[in-house]
């Protein structure tokens, strides 16, 4: 790769930084024609603060919009910066379609801020429905955030509970009932997960034994699974949902092989670690509703974690083994769909200094995880066999 045009942009952003943007100018128009817009794109954006700062605003509003269409990573704050002008010129339409490119392709740190500059700006303009609409987006309003999984995964578990009562011939409301030939086929058993019967691993995350067992657990889903989802979109949440799920099941074959359990505790127990760790680690900007929601997530794992304990009847290696597995991905993965407080700080050059972890990587951490839990299965499985 030719390092020349990048320490050219270098230099023309320190030129920047010590106040002579004539300078600055000289040397970032020759890149702006460059083929590689990774290149182009940036001196684009430098050109248009230069000018800018020359008091060439028209060239200024000229180069960001050239940024922005650009094809490079730094595209939306070109838009961004072409819609601040905008803002400046009083052109208010024209900053909310910029506001809106910017919006598209920012990080999805930066779209939250974005958001609430267009919701702004649609009700300067009088568009008060769709600035409601827009604020709403914003501010994450946890009730406005359509959860397709969560409610996905609820009414799979409402349809097999349901289907299982009518084998079963009855709906039984007792903790201890033992359910129908549904429960017997899917619960998780180490013998019958050592003999070849793997698909238990899962499916005893969607089996429960009776309606109390269904209705606890299907509303501490509804309650903080649309949080989770809303914080790592949708395909990041049932990722985490399955491996959790998993890892109750995986701890129960490890150290209790001889203990027969099902339910979705142990993926409930995963989402409220993640919660937990998610709202003290990360310090994710979220709106009022979803916030007094999450902060409730401690209190709620201290009080069911006595209750695990408190009752021989519950799985306690079911409950533990999803909230390891929940807090592991927590503490690891920062949500993507949300703001953050550590992903707002900006150094010098507008750049953030946490920026998001790159999509292999992220994909790895998943991985691993998955593989701890793939050893896990093996060594229970070799010490039942």
């Amino acid at each position: 790769m030719d390092t020349e045009p990048r320490l050219r942009l270098t230099e023309g952003q320190r030129l920047l930084d010590t106040s002579d943007p004539e300078g600055a100018q000289r040397l970032l128009a020759a890149l702006t024609g460059h083929p590689d817009p990774e290149v182009a794109g940036p001196a684009w954006l430098a050109l248009g603060t230069a000018r800018y700062r020359l008091d060439d605003e028209a060239g200024a509003l000229a180069a960001w919009r050239a940024a922005a269409n650009s094809n490079a990573s730094v595209a939306w704050q070109g838009a961004r910066a072409a819609a601040e002008q905008h803002v400046r010129d009083g052109d208010l339409e024209d900053a909310i379609g910029a506001y809106r490119q910017a919006e598209q392709h920012a990080p999805a740190g930066e779209r939250g801020a974005i958001a609430n500059r267009i919701a702004w700006l649609l009700k300067e303009t009088g568009h008060d429905f769709a600035a409601r609409r827009q604020f709403n987006r914003a501010r994450g309003a946890y009730a406005t955030y359509a959860a397709w999984v969560t409610w996905g995964v609820i009414a799979v578990n409402l349809a097999v509970y349901l289907l299982d009562a009518a084998l079963a011939g009855l709906l039984d409301v007792s903790v201890a009932s033992s359910g129908g030939s549904l429960i017997d086929a899917g619960l998780v058993y180490g013998p019958a997960v050592a003999a070849g019967e793997w698909w238990r691993m899962i499916t005893s995350a969607f089996l429960h034994l009776s309606v109390l067992h269904i209705a606890f657990n299907m509303y501490a889903l509804w309650l903080f699974g649309p949080i989770i989802e809303q914080m790592y979109g949708h395909f990041e949440y049932a990722v985490a949902y399955l491996l959790c799920a998993l890892g109750g099941s995986v701890l129960t074959v490890l150290v209790a092989p001889q203990s027969a359990a099902a339910g979705a505790s142990g993926a409930i127990f995963g989402l409220l670690g993640m919660a937990f760790i998610v709202s003290r680690r990360h310090h994710v900007v979220i709106g009022p509703q979803a916030r007094a929601v999450l902060s409730q997530a401690g209190l709620l794992l201290l009080i069911n974690l006595v209750i695990t304990f408190a009752s021989p009847r519950i799985s306690w290696t079911g409950h533990l083994g999803g909230l390891l597995v929940g807090l592991a991905i927590g503490w690891i993965l920062a949500p993507t769909q949300v703001a953050t407080l550590g992903g707002m700080f900006r150094g010098p050059d507008g750049a953030s200094l946490s920026p998001p972890m790159p999509v292999p990587l992220r994909a790895a951490a998943y991985l691993a995880v998955a593989a701890v839990l793939a050893v896990g299965t093996w060594v229970a499985v070799a010490q039942i066999g």
